[in-house]
C-alpha cells in the first residue's frame, strides 16, 4: 500500500508525523522525485508571479534585552543574484558590523535574505545582549509570527524551563534565531538559505562572546560548528568553535519541537544541559 492510499485517521497522521521526525533526525533535509527541476527558473516565475514589488510595511525587531528598532519601511527587493554571490554579499554585510545592533540592522535590510519579504516580523532575538549563554533555534514559528514577540511559544516554553533547570532566566541567557523570518510552512532551511544566514550567526556569536552555546537542531548546528554531521553525531560532546578571535564551548541538541514531540529526547538533552552548566 502507498502512503498516499493510507486512510486519514489520526493514527495514520501520527506516524506520518513520527516518520519525518526520524528523517529530520537522521539527517534528512531534502527530498527528492523523479522529475528533474530547474529551480532557477522556479525562483523567477515565483519572484515574478506572486511578489510584487512590496509596499512600504512595519518590520518589528528584538535586539536581546534593548528595545525594538523603530518601525520603518521594507526596503524594495533586489534582483536575483546567483548563490554564491548572495553568500558573498552576506559575509560582506555581517563582517562590517561593529555592534549587534548594526548586525541587526544589516540583516534587517539585506536584500538577498531568504523569504525576507513573505514574512510579517523580523525578530532578531531575546535576552540579554551580554550573556555568556546564547541558545540558537533555526527560525521563530506561527506562534511567534502571529504575535511579533520572539520566543513565546511552546518551543520557548520548553526552553525557559530548560535554562531554568539550570539556574539561569531568559533575562540572564541570549536567545537567538539563525532565521529572524519565520520559513513559509515552518520548513527547515535549505543549504542555501543556511549559507546566507551563517555569517550573520557567526558574527554575532563574535561581537557578543558568549562562553557557552547552546545549538538546537540541524541549521543552528551545522552553521554553528561549520559541518556537514547530523545532529545524532553531534550531541554528547563539547565542542569548542572558534568565531574570529574568540572561542566559544558549544553543545548540540535536538530541536527544540523535536523533543517537544518526543520525550525519548529529553534524557540526552538533560545530560548535555549539565555538561553545559558545568562549562559555564
Amino acid at each position: 500500500m502507498s502512503l498516499m492510499a493510507l486512510p486519514p485517521t489520526p493514527e495514520t497522521r501520527a506516524a506520518l508525523l513520527a516518520l519525518l521526525d526520524w528523517y529530520a533526525e537522521s539527517g534528512v533535509d531534502l527530498a527528492l522525485d523523479e522529475t528533474p527541476h530547474d529551480r532557477y527558473a522556479d525562483s523567477a516565475r515565483v519572484d515574478v508571479a506572486s511578489f510584487p514589488e512590496p509596499q512600504e510595511s512595519a518590520a518589528s525587531l528584538s535586539v536581546a534585552a534593548q528595545p525594538p528598532i523603530a518601525e520603518r519601511p521594507r526596503p524594495p527587493a533586489a534582483p536575483m543574484v546567483a548563490p554564491d554571490e548572495a553568500i558573498r554579499a552576506a559575509e560582506a554585510a555581517a563582517a562590517g558590523a561593529r555592534d549587534l545592533d548594526e548586525l541587526a540592522a544589516r540583516l534587517a535590510d539585506f536584500p538577498h535574505a531568504p523569504f525576507r519579504d513573505m514574512a510579517q516580523h523580523f525578530l532578531f532575538g531575546a535576552g540579554a545582549a551580554d550573556a555568556r549563554l546564547v541558545a540558537f533555534d533555526a527560525a521563530p514559528g506561527a506562534t511567534e509570527e502571529a504575535s511579533g514577540e520572539a520566543f513565546c511559544g511552546l518551543s520557548a516554553k520548553l526552553l525557559d524551563n530548560m535554562l531554568a533547570a539550570i539556574g539561569l532566566e531568559r533575562s540572564s541567557a541570549s536567545l537567538a534565531y539563525v532565521s529572524p523570518w519565520r520559513p513559509p510552512g515552518d520548513r527547515a532551511l535549505t543549504p542555501h538559505e543556511a549559507a546566507i544566514f551563517a555569517p550573520f550567526a557567526r558574527r554575532r556569536v563574535e561581537l557578543a562572546r558568549p562562553d557557552v552555546l547552546l545549538l538546537f537542531g540541524e541549521a543552528p548546528a551545522r552553521i554553528m560548528l561549520a559541518t556537514n554531521e547530523p545532529v545524532g553525531k553531534l550531541r554528547g560532546k563539547m565542542h569548542e568553535a572558534r568565531y574570529g578571535a574568540h572561542v566559544a564551548r558549544a553543545f548540540v541538541f535536538s530541536s527544540l519541537e523535536a523533543m517537544l514531540k518526543s520525550a525519548a529526547l529529553k534524557p540526552a538533552a538533560w545530560r548535555d544541559l549539565r555538561r553545559a552548566a558545568e562549562a559555564l
